[in-house]
């Protein structure tokens, strides 16, 4: 269970009400071959320059969970045909959000690949957004 230093592209399209948001960025993190499946670990940082870690965690084919940590966060967990709950917290307090997921795509190895979900998000079961998130792992 060695840990390898990556780049991770991290690209986020998100579909609200007809219009489409793309986030794109490449950070540098680390993945590792677990029993389970692929972790993946990596730093972003806000407009403000404040730190949000993210762990990716890939277990079979079927199912990712995301744990993101800092001022903006909670865990999301993936899986295609299920809808989870869970809390997701803001500076401002705390939303709670359904995820439902419709497609995972696992292609993650020891050396890298990419990891690709689509699924949407309410919050307090209001109106829903359309997200494609797909994670490009590559050695550093």
């Amino acid at each position: 269970m060695e840990k390898q230093d990556v780049f991770v592209d991290v690209c986020n399209a998100q579909t609200m009400d007809g219009e489409t948001e793309k986030i794109e960025m490449r950070v540098v993190g680390t993945i590792c071959e677990t029993d389970e499946g692929f972790l993946v670990e990596y730093t972003e940082y806000d407009e403000d320059a404040r730190p949000c870690r993210t762990t990716v965690r890939a277990v079979g084919e079927r199912l990712v969970s995301v744990l993101r940590e800092g001022d903006c966060g909670g865990e999301m967990r993936f899986e295609p045909g299920k809808r989870h709950s869970t809390v997701y917290n803001t500076p401002y307090g705390a939303l709670t959000m359904g995820v439902y997921t419709k497609r995972v795509e696992n292609a993650l190895t020891k050396d890298g690949g990419r990891l690709h979900f689509c699924y949407t998000t309410d919050f307090h079961a209001q109106g829903s957004i359309e997200n494609h998130m797909t994670l490009t792992v590559t050695l550093k």
